[in-house]
């Protein structure tokens, strides 16, 4: 997410996903550029030149083509936005998933220690798993740190990067919105309903977003911290936690 400052937007680190998605942000950036252009001078033709035609009462040909070429535009556009929409929704094969539950006010994030599926020969028991309350940090602590103004966190969730993952998302109380500008995530957690949705950083990063649904009174102090690190090192957190 873009911080105070900045003179630029956040970097993607989304992987392919986020540059195909650059790319049609440039090719739609490119169509409305060209339209602009093209009725702006279909405009100044008109309001300054000195020829008419009186008796031009209507043409066919004219008005079939531009009832078909805005059509072609838009299917142009409609067809790689289906597309970057399938990608963003398809789940893939994870290896690793995690929980995310948003209650009032800060996140509460529930996983388990396997980083792969469990085996069918696997029992319910000997699965280890845990559960991390994650409260926005103390401002004065904060500045002591260097960090993020009402962004950063006490307990931040730890993630494998360059891992495919799935993200439960859910509420305990009321509507609250899981979003991670960088990740390209924005997803609501309803309570009573689980939402899932992939996840996958190309790269190690610390991901920083908020609640994105006004939920009470403070909604602003609800901030998400994921921090991505290196598979081997993912394993050796998971290996020291009891």
């Amino acid at each position: 997410m873009s911080f105070y400052g900045s003179r630029y937007f956040g970097d993607i680190v989304h992987g392919e996903l986020g540059k195909d998605l650059f790319r049609y942000h440039g090719f739609v950036m490119m169509v409305a550029a060209a339209v602009l252009v093209f009725v702006m001078y279909m405009g100044c033709v008109i309001l300054f030149t000195k020829f008419s035609y009186r008796h031009f009462l209507n043409r066919q040909r004219l008005e079939f083509w531009w009832t078909i070429v805005p059509m072609l535009m838009l299917v142009g556009l409609w067809f790689p936005s289906m597309i970057n929409l399938y990608y963003m929704e398809e789940v893939k094969r994870p290896r690793w998933n995690f929980k995310a539950i948003g209650k009032q006010w800060y996140w509460s994030y529930e996983f388990c220690r396997n980083l792969d599926t469990p085996s069918s020969s696997e029992s319910a028991e000997s699965i280890s798993c845990y559960t991390i309350d994650s409260y926005m940090e103390d401002q004065q602590e904060t500045f002591s740190k260097g960090g993020y103004r009402l962004l950063d966190v006490d307990n931040r969730m730890v993630a494998p990067a360059d891992v495919q993952m799935t993200a439960f998302v859910s509420s305990s109380d009321v509507l609250h919105s899981f979003a991670l500008p960088k990740l390209l995530i924005k997803v609501d957690a309803i309570p009573g309903r689980i939402n899932r949705l992939p996840m996958k950083a190309s790269q190690c990063s610390i991901i920083y977003g908020q609640c994105s649904e006004i939920c009470g009174v403070n909604h602003s102090f609800m901030p998400i911290v994921i921090e991505f690190i290196p598979e081997k090192y993912f394993v050796m957190w998971l290996e020291a936690l009891n």
